[in-house]
């Protein structure tokens, strides 16, 4: 237990020491040998939920809701689709390895792998020389003479209308 916190018995005898036996608050940190906020918290906590812990704190650490086979999983997934949501994520972890896991835990377990949120090339895909010479030889094969071409204008297309923009990638790529 980390030396700033106060366990479960000491907070115990607070309530008792302030309503009971009447102590101020600067007698219980002589009593108790800690200090004033700790008191005030577990005094308000005792006045709202009768009682000295908060429900709703870890006090024993929490446990974690990925194991390792899940954040391989994940890694996995990461390295293969590098422009994937995380809901996206959230909802192929629950279909393939049928565990359920929030948006925050997804987004500290990526951090904690360090795998970080980046801008998403998609020049990379446009520019394939191979695929461009096989485009040109089929449209060579279709139309012979350059007068059988009919070309539209695309003015509504837009970069981001397919391509994603942002993506997850390992720290240093």
């Amino acid at each position: 237990m980390p030396p700033w916190t106060v366990s479960y018995d000491l907070k115990l005898h607070i309530p008792v020491l302030r309503h009971v036996y009447g102590y101020s608050i600067q007698k219980i940190c002589e009593v108790l040998s800690i200090r004033k906020s700790p008191i005030y918290k577990t005094l308000q906590l005792y006045a709202t939920l009768a009682d000295v812990a908060n429900p709703n704190s870890c006090t024993a650490g929490c446990h974690r809701s990925l194991n390792h086979e899940d954040i391989n999983y994940i890694k996995s997934h990461c390295h293969l689709h590098g422009s994937v949501f995380l809901d996206e994520l959230q909802s192929d972890l629950l279909s393939r390895c049928d565990v359920k896991v929030s948006l925050s835990t997804l987004f500290r377990t990526l951090q904690r792998l360090g795998i970080t949120h980046k801008k998403v090339s998609c020049h990379a895909l446009e520019q394939n020389d191979e695929k461009c010479a096989a485009f040109m030889n089929n449209l060579a094969d279709i139309a012979p003479n350059p007068e059988m071409l009919m070309f539209r204008d695309e003015a509504a297309k837009n970069d981001h209308t397919l391509a994603r923009p942002m993506g997850y990638s390992p720290h240093g790529t």
